[in-house]
């Protein structure tokens, strides 16, 4: 079973048609016929009555038409949740501190101007905050340790 073939049940139970289907979704009426076919073979149940002309979700058709309607909205609510934690992270600063009670004072100002900017705070000892900075962990830090010694530790890092 695809996912192309659901959409295909989908738009045919919604439109109840199985040519203004086909012409919605850009297909040929025989091939969107043979998809659903396949479909109700897979499930080893017809999914619609037909009537001549006519097509309708039977019984089966209803149940599984409500299921395949979960799945989409699922996969959509993912793609929202990707989409969402790839802005998370393109707009995250992450920063190490030895002294987090001056952040408040140092990026007030700038989240005035980029409020869609949002920082990560990790709180570590120097040792860690240097092999964090060092592995690409976090994008600053601010420490008590004059710069002078992060340079001579990094050199052109800084």
């Amino acid at each position: 079973m695809e996912l192309q073939q659901l959409h295909y049940f989908q738009t045919v139970a919604r439109l109840e048609h199985m040519t203004k289907a086909a012409e919605e979704l850009r297909i040929a009426q025989p091939s969107l016929s043979k998809t659903i076919a396949r479909l109700e073979e897979d499930l080893g149940v017809p999914l619609f009555e037909r009537q001549h002309r006519q097509i309708k979700l039977n019984r089966f058709g209803e149940l599984f038409l409500n299921r395949v309607e979960r799945v989409f909205m699922e996969i959509n609510e993912g793609k929202r949740e990707i989409m969402e934690a790839m802005n998370f992270e393109e707009h995250t600063i992450r920063m190490a501190v030895t002294i987090p009670r001056v952040l408040p004072d140092l990026v007030g100002s700038f989240l005035k101007e980029n409020p869609h900017v949002r920082f990560q705070q990790f709180v570590h000892s120097m040792s860690r905050m240097k092999e964090q900075l060092k592995n690409g962990e976090v994008d600053y830090c601010i420490s008590s340790i004059p710069l002078e010694m992060m340079k001579i530790l990094y050199g052109n890092r800084l």
